[in-house]
């Protein structure tokens, strides 16, 4: 194959069936990072952000469901919405994080949202968080987000006294786990 000039066109470069780069400098396999493209013998960003692969949150399927408080039920009333302790993932870092549709919620009602944690195994609950949420809200949507776990995580909404009508809360629940 003859040498081409450096002032060749990509025509005359593609025209030929073989092509031999030559006066390159540097390494070969040199990624956009200035890194071996190896990934076992990185060792600057790249490396530690595929090393952070075995650490990374995963997003289990959403919980989702409704709680439902109906006016002729007893009260107080409360329904759990989640609990992880039965889960697969029981044993791993995990946190709960998600909404719960307030928009059902009217004037002269209260919903009280508890979370719990357990730190020992056997799944021992204990309080850390509740939220009293009362009249019709105007902003119905609640953000909630737990602090993370290892054996247990449970949220639930509890009605101290009955609805005028009947209540659905629609909730929308996601489990990262720290894998």
């Amino acid at each position: 194959m003859p040498d081409f000039p450096r002032t060749a066109t990509a025509a005359e470069v593609w025209s030929y069936g073989t092509r031999t780069l030559t006066g390159f400098t540097g390494q070969p396999r040199t990624d956009l990072l200035g890194e071996d493209a190896d990934f076992e013998s990185g060792t600057g960003t790249r490396k530690a952000r595929i090393d952070r692969l075995a650490n990374m949150e995963s997003q289990q399927t959403p919980e989702e469901g409704t709680a439902s408080f109906a006016a002729s039920d007893t009260y107080p009333k409360t329904v759990t919405i989640i609990d992880t302790s039965g889960k697969a993932y029981a044993g791993k870092q995990h946190v709960v994080e998600g909404y719960i549709d307030l928009s059902e919620l009217a004037d002269g009602e209260s919903i009280k949202v508890t979370y719990y944690v357990s730190i020992v195994d056997p799944v021992d609950y204990k309080k850390y968080a509740e939220e009293t949420y009362s009249d019709a809200q105007s902003l119905p949507m609640l953000f909630l987000t737990t602090k993370p776990a290892r054996y247990g995580i449970k949220i639930e909404l509890t009605m101290d006294s009955a609805p005028s009508a009947d209540r659905s809360f629609k909730y929308q629940l996601f489990q990262k786990v720290i894998e």
